[in-house]
């Protein structure tokens, strides 16, 4: 059973995310409830959630703040929001802290069913392939010295929050690789080991969902919206967007628009 926290200072809704959804059927389990950040985080400590629904919007300490002190801990719980927000900020912080699913309110209860399976199923495969990647050992030792020894594992998270926060601009393999201290090679090694994709894919991915959040969440043109993911020539970012998603940025944003206005 993947393990569920529900985060949300309104107390209906709370209550409607832990009886409305077939946990179980899902095969998760709601090991804890919270009105709070602060709540929150005492009960992931204690249980370690594989996943947490949390909305934005709480009180003394708002949803991303409290994700930002999951990552603290140490906690690479996967992460769907509950939104309403419409600020480009909220969008590139979301994806700062590693959140790449979101729903928007009001909620539409099959759709966020839909979507939690759709995390339970990544989140199994993530685990499976961490068992794997952990009963294979590397031989190879890490060549840089000053990376105070960190874990693959570390040095991967180092990369991927390197990677979110340059999403705008025009990186690289060797400007990742120097700056969290190994070697291009290793680091080549260590990120398909990790992510099961090549760096390139792996941000356009990045790219992509982080421009799919944005045309979801906020009024900003689709222009600035691909600036703002890496992508100075609007006809570039839509010829990339449409490969990986099947439909221009317009028509995904038009789509969601629609849905969002008939919950």
């Amino acid at each position: 059973m993947l393990k569920v926290l529900l985060v949300d200072d309104e107390a209906p809704i709370l209550n409607n995310l832990n009886r409305v959804l077939p946990w179980q059927e899902m095969g998760m389990e709601v090991v804890g409830m919270a009105r709070s950040g602060m709540d929150a985080l005492r009960i992931a400590e204690e249980e370690q959630p594989d996943l947490v629904l949390s909305d934005i919007r709480m009180p003394v300490m708002d949803g991303l703040t409290f994700v930002g002190k999951l990552r603290e801990m140490g906690l690479d719980s996967e992460v769907l929001l509950l939104t309403g927000y419409q600020e480009f900020d909220y969008a590139r912080e979301a994806i700062r802290l590693g959140v790449k699913e979101y729903i928007c309110k009001p909620i539409h209860y099959e759709e966020l069913g839909n979507k939690i399976r759709e995390i339970g199923a990544n989140i199994r495969s993530k685990q499976f392939k961490n068992k794997l990647y952990n009963s294979i050992p590397l031989f190879q030792e890490i060549p840089e010295a000053d990376n105070g020894k960190k874990t693959p594992d570390q040095l991967m998270n180092l990369a991927a929050q390197y990677i979110s926060e340059h999403l705008h601009s025009d990186i690289g393999i060797e400007e990742v690789a120097n700056k969290i201290g190994i070697s291009g090679s290793y680091f080549c090694l260590l990120f398909k080991n990790r992510f099961a994709m090549t760096f390139v894919e792996y941000v356009t991915q990045q790219r992509i969902e982080a421009a799919k959040f944005m045309l979801t969440n906020s009024d900003k043109s689709i222009t600035v919206i691909g600036s703002g993911v890496g992508y100075q020539e609007r006809r570039y970012f839509t010829k990339v967007f449409q490969k990986q998603t099947g439909m221009s940025p317009k028509e995904y944003r038009d789509r969601n628009a629609v849905r969002s206005a008939s919950l």
